[in-house]
């Protein structure tokens, strides 16, 4: 109201207005007195600013910005100094060390064994293991990390389970594995890892804690181990670790995820598997070795190995092995930056191209006991991905096929159209999930021709991908038009610098991806897990780790990954091997022997007149001399 009051002042006296001066400041600045300065203000209450609460006032800010503001920052910086980059204590990086450096062949053994192996290069047994090592990692401790919870009923039930794991170690003396926090964290270790029953509310919590956490240790092992083998490389330390003692620790991740010691067979990770079932189909005349065998053979004969089991989980194992991955991979030596990149010389810097493509391992299963093709594979996980994307909007219309029957839903079962919705498997986990409105089929819409409701429509697949894929390709051509237009007419260059392969895979390299892949079926650990790879070149003759690991977290359907390493400085025949290995799935891995010939390093050629030689003849230097002596001359006139 104040501001229209103004206003209308001005303009009443604006009517009244006899000086021509005052008109036009009315008229050009609104205001008939001329332009004016334009104003801020803080509106602060009063007793801030009097002279009684002064004292109170300054005591305030000196408590916040001199005592309270320098104890959270420095709390904060101590607190944050004592982790590295992937969230691992520097402490537990650092007995990672020391113990890999110790013993650099390790085996998942159980700690203490007398049956381990013996050490010739320290002359001494190698009582030390990888699962001992992880149960000494201070996350485990109380004092070094807050989340650990100790209970009383500790003192009773760790103990009693002990006495279910002989030879567990607990009366060894080495530190930091004799203390009461790893021996828990190792009892809890191989209750995981043995799948033994525990108390939910107190050790069985401890033992999803620490199986979580010992996903990420892993991974923080295996980089310390790449990280020994540069400085053995460098000449820095005296022994370097095994190329065994890798790959070894690269299994104990699927080994906590699936829940299985090292000696049990890889067809225990299917759901409804048991010892007796697994002992009836390995024998003599079936050479059924792991997932991918089973998955292998035909129907009948798949059936007729698994006669012990019912229908229904029958389907649960196939729906499983469908969700299961089957990797094609193609290698490739290459050297960028040359004119001649299939030709490697004396050390230069090689470049490991490396093409995984992911299928499933086992067609999708029908209700009717037909398998689905691949394309039918793909397109089901197109509409469950569209059904999710709709759900906001209104009730799911999945696909149906010639016969009736819905699409893929996320779990990778199949829902009956004459059932309606899908039935939870017992060995898949409990999730919420908002309730979907699943259309019977047709044959039901007979038998009830009186009422007939109008569904919500949903988007099509059909129309959906061609708008993602115009998007897809626009967002990566954009750069594309903007060269186009601001250049005017392209060059060669530039049309080089468009067209170039390896330009195309450096600005692919800086997109960022989802690390949301395809889930793992593991019933027995405390999260939800995505299938990921390590990859990594070796030398199996040399027992050397050529290029530290890769974890390759992004694989869907295609991924293309770069692994660059020096050449040998020898010329001659070599033979590497690329290894891909899961860190979900026990026993799923591919090694892939690729054998180069290492040539000679070509001679730099000198050309004379680039040839600039330092040391100057007589002639030179007087004609210098003479020069400087004249330019002397020039200055003191």
């Amino acid at each position: 109201m104040i501001f229209y009051w103004c206003d209308f002042v001005c303009f009443y006296f604006h009517l009244r207005l006899t000086d021509e001066d005052t008109r036009r400041n009315y008229e050009e600045y609104g205001n008939p007195d001329g332009p004016g300065a334009l104003r801020f203000g803080i509106a602060l209450p009063s007793w801030l600013i009097s002279k009684e609460y002064a004292i109170w006032v300054l005591g305030i800010y000196a408590l916040l910005f001199m005592i309270v503001l320098p104890v959270v920052v420095g709390s904060w910086w101590f607190r944050s100094i004592k982790y590295s980059a992937d969230c691992v204590l520097l402490d537990t990086r650092q007995m990672y060390k020391y113990m890999l450096h110790k013993t650099p062949n390790l085996v998942p053994k159980r700690a203490f064994d007398l049956k381990s192996n013996y050490n010739c290069l320290m002359g001494e047994y190698n009582y030390s293991g990888l699962l001992t090592i992880l149960s000494g990692s201070y996350e485990f401790f109380k004092v070094c990390n807050s989340e650990i919870i100790e209970r009383p009923s500790d003192d009773v039930e760790v103990p009693n389970l002990i006495k279910l794991l002989p030879n567990l170690g607990e009366t060894k003396k080495e530190r930091p594995f004799c203390f009461p926090y790893s021996v828990k964290a190792r009892a809890l270790i191989y209750a995981q890892l043995k799948r033994i029953p525990l108390p939910p509310k107190t050790l069985r919590q401890d033992a999803n804690y620490i199986a979580k956490k010992s996903i990420l240790l892993i991974q923080e092992m295996i980089k310390v181990h790449a990280h020994l083998v540069n400085l053995a490389l460098m000449g820095r330390i005296s022994r370097m670790p095994t190329l065994e003692s890798l790959d070894n620790t690269m299994k104990l991740g699927p080994m906590f995820i699936q829940a299985m010691m090292e000696s049990k067979h890889p067809l225990m990770q299917l759901p409804h598997f048991s010892d007796e079932i697994i002992r009836s189909i390995v024998t003599k005349k079936r050479n059924v070795r792991n997932c991918a065998d089973l998955a292998a053979l035909p129907d009948v004969e798949r059936r007729s190995l698994l006669k012990a089991l019912s229908d229904r989980q029958y389907q649960d194992v196939l729906s499983v092995l469908g969700n299961m991955p089957n990797i094609d991979m193609n290698v490739q030596f290459v050297v960028r930056d040359d004119d001649d990149k299939d030709t490697i010389t004396a050390g230069a810097l090689v470049t490991c191209v490396v093409k995984l493509c992911r299928t499933p391992l086992l067609d999708v299963p029908t209700n009717h006991g037909k398998r689905a093709t691949l394309q039918q594979w793909k397109s089901a996980e197109l509409s469950s991905a569209v059904s999710v994307a709709t759900d906001s909007e209104g009730a799911s219309n999945p696909e149906k096929d010639s016969n009736g029957y819905s699409s893929v839903q996320d779990n990778g079962s199949l829902v009956d159209g004459k059932e309606g919705t899908a039935k939870r498997k017992v060995w898949e986990k409990v999730k919420k999930k908002k309730k979907k409105y699943v259309p019977k089929c047709a044959s039901n819409s007979k038998r009830k021709p009186a009422i007939k409701k109008s569904l919500p429509k949903t988007v099509e697949p059909a129309k959906i991908v061609p708008v993602i894929l115009v998007l897809i390709l626009l967002e990566e051509k954009i750069w594309f038009f903007i060269m186009l237009f601001d250049s005017g007419d392209g060059s060669e260059d530039e049309e080089y610098l468009l067209n170039d392969p390896d330009l195309k895979k450096e600005r692919a390299i800086l997109e960022t991806k989802s690390n949301v892949t395809h889930p793992v079926h593991c019933p027995y650990f405390c999260d939800e897990k995505y299938e990921w790879w390590w990859i990594f070149v070796c030398d199996r003759k040399r027992r050397l780790l050529v290029a530290p690991p890769i974890h390759v977290t992004t694989l869907i359907n295609e991924e293309e990954i770069e692994i660059k390493f020096p050449a040998p400085i020898k010329p001659g025949q070599y033979v590497y091997q690329v290894c891909l290995r899961s860190d979900s799935y026990v026993d799923f891995c591919q090694f892939k022997d690729v054998k180069f010939k290492v040539h000679e390093a070509c001679e730099i050629l000198t050309h004379p007149q680039w040839d600039f030689s330092e040391e100057k003849t007589d002639e030179e230097q007087l004609d210098e001399s003479e020069f400087t002596e004249y330019e002397d001359e020039e200055e003191s006139s």
